[in-house]
């Protein structure tokens, strides 16, 4: 049998609702983050914060293929 699994969380920017694959999402290092834990960010806030990024001198965050869609389960 086949399935799928997803990780509903809020984004650590924006705090909206979202769904992605854990593995692949683009995420804020444990180590910067209020929690102590690694956190997940949204589609909208990594474009929103690219342009930002690359304008500072940073590199842009990837966002790997299938990170905001179910992995096989």
């Amino acid at each position: 049998m086949g399935g799928y699994m997803f990780l509903i969380t809020p984004c650590y920017s924006c705090r909206k609702t979202f769904s992605c694959n854990p593995s692949l999402v683009p995420a804020i290092p444990a180590n910067l983050t209020s929690t102590g834990e690694k956190e997940p960010v949204c589609q909208a806030c990594v474009e929103f914060a690219n342009p930002r990024r690359i304008a500072a001198g940073l590199a842009p965050i990837v966002i790997l293929p299938g990170a905001y869609e179910p992995a096989p389960g």
